[in-house]
């Protein structure tokens, strides 16, 4: 009996458990807090979109680059996720994500199922595909050109297997169109033309007569489709421009790919399943090289190089894939004839799992928070996979915001390209930033750590930095660092007008990076304990932190001729706003 393609085979109730089990385990992985350093960028362009009506196209966020051109691939993502924020607020945005991987899994599910592979290993392997792109998951538009390759995976290969009805094929215009305005379809349009392409050989050439290959009359709608579906991609507002920025990225413009983690090689540490699954391919192709597909293999070549090259083509790499992996996992399985053979082929597959598993454990709930003791930017894990779904701003520059507006701090801001997107919605357009990371605009971020000369045409008056090297742009006789976040700090120019600021806030002790003991034990010497004191209290008078918060309550309970002092209830008085969940206010209450 055919498929119903979305609908699921009436089958046994086994099916259903795995589905469930399969969404389940996919939804524990990306229940991660919430964090990305361009997430507010996102949000900035959404609200001027939604605001103005139109579609931003041009650089407004900076006074260093004002109306520089530049083709938004991913404009209705903008637009959906800042409306989903403002209306829902984070928990609604994470909701949305969550819905969003639920239906990516029922794809990936049903992708394993149309290859005639076993709903054990159907949701094995969904997990699998998730795990591997774990870190691709965020909430930022990405988000959607991995729904959009898993529904494209879905209704090609299901099309030539014929286990979806045929009219759904239609399905693919719709896809690529909205694709192209959520995140941009470059990835989509590389798989589709590729797909046709080796489809229409497999017909073509006497090579691939023992391969799979659609009828005549299957293969001219498909190309009557391919060809509806390019037609269709014009209605992208920008036409093909809006693929500008991959192929800038693929040569390595501005050489920005060596500054953007994301855009550099893969790397064992933080892709060890997708190089693991990787592998485990290869072995299955080797041994089973006869058999391959030539569809699924040139579409897997082409996208595994990719993902080899730029890290963040892992999630989607990693989805095209699937397909060869199940279907040489059905193939090894039966031509395994003997039954000590058969028992090693299950034992793998055993193996595997269990690895999945562990790892995914390990991952979630394993990992244990570190601490740094030391005043490096970059301590803190960014991209922290563990349970959660809180927002995570530990990256963010957040307190030195509130300082600069509180101490209205005027004149030009120099930012690190990291900080720039949170400063685009946080502090625009009462004030611009300088840069943040896109390199088609800005160039490579790191651009005046090499040219430091070129810094003064910009007249700069303070600076958020987050990398020891542009601290050296900064130094320490005409420069003050008055606030420090955990991953940035503030530095004013040392101007008579500033004198005052800085003889009240310059920092000579603290750092919010400093671990517990380390701040406790500072309080032991008491030639330390009273500036730290203060500063701890000004760290938490702009920002929430909840350990420092306890620390510094500590550190005021132990000495009782601290807490008395006038400008230790005002600091108590004010942490408060930003820590109202701390015990602060009972040291306010009983001074």
């Amino acid at each position: 009996m055919n498929s119903a393609g979305i609908v699921l085979r009436q089958s046994s109730g086994m099916e259903w458990i795995a589905l469930l089990l399969a969404c389940f385990f996919s939804l524990l992985l990306v229940t991660y807090p919430i964090f990305d350093f361009d997430f507010y960028w996102h949000l900035a362009n959404g609200r001027e979109m939604v605001n103005s009506g139109n579609i931003v196209s041009e650089e407004i966020f900076s006074y260093t680059h004002p109306g520089e051109h530049f083709s938004n691939h991913e404009w209705l993502g903008q637009i959906l996720f800042y409306q989903v924020w403002d209306t829902f607020g984070p928990m609604g945005l994470f909701t949305f994500k969550l819905f969003i991987v639920t239906a990516i899994s029922f794809l990936l599910f049903r992708i394993v199922r149309n290859q005639d592979q076993t709903s054990g290993i159907a949701l094995l392997l969904t997990v699998l595909v998730v795990l591997a792109g774990l870190n691709r998951y965020h909430i930022r538009p990405e988000l959607f050109s991995l729904f959009s390759m898993a529904s494209l995976v879905f209704l090609l290969y299901g099309y030539c297997a014929q286990k979806l009805p045929r009219g759904l094929i239609w399905a693919v215009p719709v896809v690529m169109l909205t694709w192209d305005w959520l995140h941009g379809a470059v990835y989509g349009f590389a798989f589709l033309c590729t797909f046709v392409i080796a489809e229409n050989m497999k017909f073509r050439f006497k090579w691939f007569e023992r391969q799979t290959r659609l009828s005549a009359p299957n293969l001219k709608y498909l190309n009557i489709c391919f060809g509806v579906t390019l037609l269709v991609m014009l209605a992208n507002p920008f036409g093909i421009r809006s693929y500008g920025i991959f192929v800038g990225y693929v040569v390595g413009e501005a050489d920005f790919n060596s500054v953007i983690s994301e855009f550099t090689p893969i790397s064992w540490e933080y892709s060890k399943v997708f190089i693991l699954m990787l592998t485990w391919l290869l072995v299955m192709m080797v041994r089973n090289w006869r058999q391959l597909d030539f569809t699924q293999l040139a579409t897997s070549v082409m996208f595994c190089l990719a993902a080899l090259r730029f890290s963040r083509m892992g999630g989607a790499a990693a989805i095209v894939i699937l397909p060869l992996i199940a279907d040489l996992l059905k193939i090894s399985m039966q031509s395994t004839r003997k039954q000590f053979e058969r028992r090693i082929h299950l034992f793998s597959v055993a193996t595997i799992s269990a690895l999945v598993f562990w790892y995914s454990y390990a991952v979630k709930f394993g990992a244990e928070e570190a601490e740094a003791d030391s005043e490096k930017y970059h301590y803190v894990k960014a991209y922290d996979l563990s349970f959660g779904y809180h927002m995570n701003d530990d990256m963010y520059p957040a307190g030195a915001v509130h300082f600069v507006e509180e101490n209205q701090i005027s004149g030009n801001l120099y930012n690190s390209g990291n900080l720039g997107a949170y400063l685009s919605y946080q502090i625009t357009p009462e004030r611009k930033i300088f840069q943040y990371n896109m390199g088609r605009v800005f160039g490579n971020p790191m651009h005046y750590v090499m040219h430091p000369e070129e810094l003064t045409k910009w007249n700069i008056a303070y600076a958020l930095v987050d990398t020891e090297a542009e601290m050296n742009l900064f130094p320490n006789a005409q420069w003050a660092n008055v606030y420090r976040d955990k991953s940035s700090v503030l530095l004013i120019r040392r101007t008579p007008e500033n004198e005052a600021l800085i003889n009240r806030f310059e920092i000579r002790i603290f750092s919010p990076v400093y671990s517990d003991a380390s701040l406790l034990e500072m309080a032991q010497d008491p030639e330390v304990l009273q500036t730290l004191a203060i500063e701890m209290g000004d760290y938490l008078d702009y920002r929430h932190d909840p350990r420092i918060a306890a620390i510094w309550a500590k550190i005021l309970r132990n000495h009782e001729e601290l807490r008395s002092e006038e400008l230790f209830q005002h600091l108590l008085g004010k942490a408060i706003k930003y820590n109202p969940d701390s015990k602060l206010g009972d040291l306010l209450d009983h001074a």
